[in-house]
C-alpha cells in the first residue's frame, strides 16, 4: 500500500469493526491478506490499491471475503 503506508511498517487495526467508505481496512480475499481502502457504492464492494503496481479487487459474490479490521493510525 506505498506510497500510504510503507514496507514493513506497523499500523493500528480495531478489530471487528465497522468501515465507512474510503477507510483502510484489512481484508482475507480468498485465504488472502490485504491492506486496502475500502469502498462500497450501490451493493459493489472495491478495495483498491494506492500502489499503482496492484489491482483494485472487486468483490464477487463468489468470493471468501470479510473485514479483519481498520487501520486506524500508521
Amino acid at each position: 500500500m506505498e506510497p500510504t503506508f510503507k514496507a514493513h511498517s506497523y499500523v493500528f487495526v480495531e478489530f471487528n469493526t465497522p468501515l465507512n467508505s474510503k477507510d483502510y481496512g484489512v481484508f482475507s480475499v480468498n485465504g488472502e491478506i490485504v491492506i486496502r481502502k475500502f469502498t462500497a457504492k450501490k451493493d459493489k464492494i472495491t478495495l483498491k490499491a494506492d500502489n499503482k503496481d496492484y489491482k483494485d479487487v472487486v468483490i464477487k459474490d463468489s468470493d471468501d471475503f470479510y473485514i479483519i479490521g481498520k487501520i486506524l493510525s500508521k
